[in-house]
């Protein structure tokens, strides 16, 4: 007979999210085993670009991603790690209608007490030199925003939940979710059985197959996305603090990386993956899109709008992984209504790294206080429980596709990357 391994909590997947809130719930003493079917980073936060733009549509939402930050800074303390790079943040508007968006996002900014503003085009040169700036009508700075960095936020929550005591087990894929009489029990993974009354599904990508493993459903889709990194050059130089820059118009998003530029794009017909057709053993660290792909050549073209030393021809790498979408654009994250003691923390819609740190604060809280510190209702887990034609696999896939190409096509105040 195989042993069994008891715990308080199990956790499902060991990216940024899974290990946030192990983390958490291991600092306010419970036992923790996180399992994860490959290595720690492995899904979509290996791939992750990591920009924080700290101004959301909401209050509440601008609320989780500033506290978030002050979670970084106390992580930097704990281990001795550089996570957060301040770089500062530029929105750019080519149209009177993105215009129009940027005077909102400006308006809401000040409303919360960020130090957002217009800036003037000698100022964006300044700031970005390498950056086409002839056709702007408007821009705006948020100088206390910047990125995270992917790997080194993974691996201080890793760090700090083994200090407290939680369990990493990797390369354990998930086979079955035990339930009975509506209640978790724990699961079986590599042939090993863990028993624990709360369950996490964490998975990302791979979440509704996980909730389908419990017998319930999460509506949520998996999504390609591809970025370029541009290789240094003595001819371009980007500084390690140049601001990010979202172009909603040209659907592009950048930040500085080692000396180059990262690119990437948020295209109006995204690829979508069904998990169930990919392969057991399938890495996403292994994903490489074509030079030839339309994707690829359609990102290529969109960033030389605002960048013109990138063309074709210019040395860069392309990384692809996959995103988890929602019908909404925003997680799920809290109790499955159908199963006590199931939880999940997925859907992220590119967001997971710079929502991880808050995220993992509120999953803890729901698990052992009942209940979180934040208003959640807008990324509650069962929101959409009751809405009959999100049970529809096919539905939920043509929403969520929707929700993805709108995220920068769509003229709108809510930052999207």
């Amino acid at each position: 007979m195989p042993s069994t391994h008891t715990a308080d909590v199990l956790i499902l997947g060991a990216g940024v999210a899974g290990a946030s809130t192990a983390m958490q719930l291991a600092l306010r003493g419970q036992r923790v085993i996180v399992i994860e079917r490959a290595l720690a980073g492995s899904g979509s936060t290996g791939r992750a670009a990591g920009l924080l733009g700290q101004l959301r549509s909401t209050q509440e939402a601008t609320r989780m991603l500033v506290d978030g930050l002050e979670i970084v800074h106390d992580l930097q303390r704990r281990t001795d790690s550089e996570i957060f790079i301040q770089t500062g943040s530029l929105r750019v508007a080519q149209t009177p209608e993105r215009a129009r968006e940027i005077r909102e996002h400006v308006a809401l900014g000040k409303q919360v007490g960020l130090p957002v503003d217009h800036i003037s085009p000698g100022e964006v040169s300044r700031l970005l030199p390498y950056m086409k700036i002839d056709d702007l009508l408007d821009a705006c700075y948020c100088p206390t925003d910047g990125h995270l960095q992917p790997a080194e936020l993974l691996a201080a929550y890793i760090k700090v939940a083994r200090d407290h005591g939680a369990q990493f087990e990797f390369n354990t894929p998930v086979e079955t979710i035990h339930v009975q009489s509506g209640h978790a029990q724990g699961v079986t993974a590599a042939g090993q059985r863990y028993e624990a009354p709360v369950v996490v599904n964490s998975t990302g990508p791979w979440s509704y197959r996980v909730a389908e493993l419990a017998e319930t459903r999460l509506p949520t889709a998996a999504i390609a996305h591809v970025y370029l990194t541009t290789t240094p050059t003595p001819e371009v130089v980007v500084d390690r603090h140049s601001p990010a820059v979202r172009d909603r118009e040209n659907r592009i998003y950048s930040r500085p990386e080692a000396g180059g530029l990262i690119v990437g794009t948020y295209e109006a017909e995204p690829l979508e993956y069904d998990m169930e057709s990919l392969p057991v053993d399938f890495d996403m660290s292994q994903m490489r899109p074509r030079r030839d792909d339309l994707t690829v050549a359609l990102l290529i073209a969109a960033a030389a709008r605002r960048f013109p030393f990138i063309h074709p021809r210019t040395p860069m790498t392309m990384t692809q992984g996959i995103m988890t979408f929602t019908p909404d654009g925003r997680p799920f994250c809290g109790r499955d209504r159908a199963i006590d003691g199931l939880f999940h923390a997925a859907g992220f819609c590119g967001h997971g790294i710079v929502q991880s740190p808050t995220i993992g604060r509120i999953m803890a809280e729901l698990i052992f206080d009942g209940r979180a510190s934040y208003d959640i209702a807008e990324i509650e887990a069962d929101r959409y429980a009751d809405v009959p034609e999100l049970q529809d696999r096919a539905e939920v896939k043509s929403r969520c596709r929707r929700t993805y190409a709108n995220y920068y096509g769509k003229v709108a105040t809510t930052d999207s990357a």
